[in-house]
């Protein structure tokens, strides 16, 4: 740990992914090979079983809320309409660090409108629910204001120039990194004021409880593309020997590929949700897919939500690569 705060916000223009190490890049291109060849590839790392951390999610977060309050301090003051995105990674914990700063700052949550509300565009309906009695608000997944379907788009495109404008006053916009990728092709305009945390190096890896040597914690923030949530998760799995991650099922496909896709843009569906999004697959060719995904650790489900989980990600993020899927810049 270090007394100094080393998280920072900047233009996402401005962000710059950590060169992976060139064992990393080797691997990677490797395992793609071994999945054309429908083989699997023996992971070798480095263990160190004294190694204790904290969960990916649990992290001291009030010295990146702090870092939110620096940056977006001159914006709050001018009480200037409209709005900021801050872009979240998907397990970076951005997300979290908003709702604290929004919570700190008493802003008002707006909660997401439900999807009788996103299909029949309902935005002034959306908008009369919420209360932000005058005061700024935050908007914590703009995932949850869209559906990736022929019908599911209108409200996002007719709610953004709203936001834009100022007619809902003043707000911080959070949006998956994924989700920001796809509207800049499904919307025709870029969307102004858009930043994110600086990605992490081995300073700020310690500061969140990560140990190890300049090298060690430069190899693993390549590996994380400088995302500590996932830093720590993959950290976690590399000192436990127990705990490999986990590759995707040998039979990956097309099919596949769509639900992947769906689940890290939207940041996780129903079953019902991903039917709507995914109409041309069959309900039980769905709940094959999903089930064996959950068997080999990719996804995982609280109650009625599909997600993917963290360990799988970065499996997913290589094969979504290897079939030229829009990607993020995360």
């Amino acid at each position: 740990m270090t007394d100094r705060n080393h998280w920072q916000v900047i233009r996402a223009e401005d962000f710059h992914c950590p060169l992976p190490p060139t064992v990393t890049r080797f691997q990677h291109a490797w395992r793609r090979v071994l999945r054309i060849l429908r083989l699997r590839d023996q992971e070798t790392a480095e263990q160190d079983a004294d190694t204790e951390l904290p969960d990916y999610q649990a992290f001291e977060r009030q010295p990146a809320v702090s870092a939110l309050n620096e940056h977006f301090s001159g914006w709050i003051e001018g009480a200037e309409p409209g709005v900021c995105f801050l872009l979240d990674p998907p397990f970076s914990g951005s997300a979290a660090i908003a709702r604290d700063w929004c919570w700190q700052q008493g802003r008002a949550m707006l909660t997401p409108p439900d999807t009788a509300q996103v299909l029949a565009v309902a935005v002034e309906e959306w908008w009369q629910q919420q209360q932000p009695r005058g005061v700024p608000w935050l908007i914590d997944d703009l995932a949850r204001y869209l559906l990736r379907s022929a019908d599911g788009l209108r409200f996002i495109r007719a709610l953004l120039p709203r936001l834009l404008h100022g007619d809902f006053g003043q707000g911080l916009v959070v949006c998956d990194s994924w989700t920001f990728a796809f509207l800049g092709r499904a919307w025709p305009l870029g969307l102004p004021r858009v930043y994110c945390f600086a990605p992490a190096g081995p300073a700020l890896l310690r500061q969140v409880g990560i140990t190890g040597s300049d090298r060690q914690l430069g190899q693993l923030a390549g590996q994380a593309r400088g995302n500590v949530g996932l830093a720590l998760a993959l950290w976690a799995c590399r000192v436990n020997e127990d705990k490999p991650l986990p590759e995707l099922p040998l039979e990956a496909d097309d099919g596949t590929a769509f639900i992947l896709y769906s689940l890290l843009l939207h940041r996780g569906l129903s079953g019902a949700a991903m039917q709507r999004v995914l109409p041309v697959m069959a309900p039980d060719q769905l709940n094959v897919q999903l089930l064996r995904l959950e068997q080999f650790c990719i996804v995982e489900r609280d109650q009625e939500l599909w997600r993917l989980s963290v360990y799988g990600y970065p499996a997913v993020r290589d094969f979504l690569g290897g079939r030229d899927y829009l990607l993020d810049d995360f």
